[in-house]
This record gives structure tokens, C-alpha cells and sequence, in this order.
């Protein structure tokens, strides 16, 4: 009862026009990037946003809990596994303030079993828009310079920063760690159910359609429902 207390709550919340645009921070470690991710996010606590974040197993092990508390400044902590389609749902935007080599890859390659990523491609799925500190997979990037790590074959350069481009046209945003991004709460365009939906959902055979809050149902989708018997159920 109390979990579904707080649920409803947090929703009422996220409908507020006025409320704090929601963060979720996903974490991982790497061999460069991690400062100024880290420190990127305690900097970020001074926004008017609500800022949570979730860690991997081996970020926690390089940092433990007490340790990323005092370098983020926060202690509002999830486990990705814990993270699921409707509690996604209660965030405006996904930042990755630590990009990796093997997040990047995974990411490319659709690796939906390594939970960060099918919380990143969902997220990109629903609209949400994703953000990411460039610093860990950008290679020339001035950080990569003050820490002695722009002398690599430009063949390597040149198939990391292509990498990045990659990351672009998935539709992520690409930020160095002194921008001051922009993370007010945007305006989502609304998913529409239409006739043809009902219908996909009749022949697999489906007797209800959940649908995200605030959906739009075209008069034809709604007769046909009704017609074919099946319930749309907001979630």
C-alpha cells in the first residue's frame, strides 16, 4: 500500500507542469573520464532538477558506495535492475557522464542484455532525449591531451571519434564536461493509437492495449476496440 502511495505521488508529481525536470545519471567506469563525470555531477546539484542515479556492479567496486556519495555529491542511488518501463517513464532525460569503450560498443552493437544500454535504448524509443559527457570517448578532446593520451595511431583516433558519430545519429546528445547544458523538461510528442493498432493488437490475440498516460485514441481506434472487444488500459 505504501509503495503504491509513493507511485502515485511521484506521478501526480511528474504531471506537475511546474515540477523539477527528473535526471537519471547512469554509471560506469573507464580508463579516462571518470573526474570529470564525477565532478560534472555534483556541479549538476546546484540545477533546479531532481537528480538520481544508477551505478554497474564494477563502477560500485572501483568506488565504493561511500566513496561516490562524497565524489557526487548525492546519495540518491538505484539499481539498474530495478529500473523498469514505468518507472523509466517518471524521467525527463538519461545522462551518461561516464562513456566508456565497452558502453559505446554495447550501445552500437544493440546489446539490450547489459542493462544500462536497454535502459539507454528505451529511453531513446519513448523520445526521452539522452545525454552524454564526450570526454571518456572522445579523442580529441582536450582532457584526453592534459592527461597524455592523444598520442595513439590516428587509425585508433580516427575509429573512436567515428564511434561518436555513430552515438549522434542514434539521437545522442553530445556535450563536453564545462557546457552548461540545457535539461528543462521537454515538451513530448504524444503517442497516438490508431485504428491499425487495435487491430495488430486483435490478431496477436490480445484482449487488452496499455497505453503511456496521456496517449492520444483516435475515434476510429476507440470503435474498433469496442467493436473487437479488446480494453485500453492507461498506464
Amino acid at each position: 500500500m505504501a509503495k503504491n502511495t509513493l507511485q502515485a505521488l511521484y506521478m501526480r508529481n511528474n504531471n506537475c507542469r511546474e515540477r523539477k525536470p527528473h535526471i537519471l545519471a547512469l554509471l560506469t567506469s573507464h580508463m579516462i573520464g571518470m573526474e570529470p563525470g564525477l565532478s560534472y555531477l555534483k556541479h549538476l546539484l546546484q540545477e533546479d532538477i531532481t537528480l538520481r542515479m544508477a551505478a554497474e556492479e564494477e563502477m560500485l567496486i572501483q568506488f565504493p558506495l561511500e566513496e561516490l556519495v562524497f565524489q557526487t555529491g548525492n546519495d540518491d542511488l538505484i539499481s539498474p535492475s530495478m529500473i523498469n518501463n514505468q518507472l523509466l517513464d517518471h524521467f525527463d532525460e538519461i545522462l551518461l557522464p561516464i562513456l566508456s569503450f565497452s558502453l559505446i560498443a554495447d550501445l552500437l552493437a544493440l546489446n539490450e542484455q547489459r542493462p544500462l544500454v536497454r535502459i539507454i535504448l528505451m529511453a531513446l524509443l519513448k523520445g526521452k532525449r539522452v545525454t552524454a559527457l564526450k570526454a571518456g570517448g572522445d579523442p580529441f578532446s582536450q582532457y584526453w591531451k592534459l592527461n597524455g593520451m592523444d598520442k595513439g595511431p590516428d587509425f585508433l583516433k580516427r575509429k573512436l571519434n567515428g564511434q561518436m558519430a555513430e552515438l549522434k545519429m542514434l539521437g545522442i546528445r553530445l556535450i563536453d564536461f564545462n557546457d552548461k547544458a540545457d535539461y528543462t523538461a521537454q515538451q513530448m510528442k504524444k503517442t497516438v493509437i490508431s485504428d491499425d493498432t487495435v487491430r495488430f493488437a486483435y490478431l496477436n490475440k490480445l484482449n487488452h492495449l496499455t497505453v503511456p498516460k496521456g496517449a492520444i485514441i483516435t475515434p476510429l481506434a476507440r470503435d474498433t476496440a469496442k467493436e473487437l472487444k479488446i480494453e485500453i488500459i492507461f498506464h
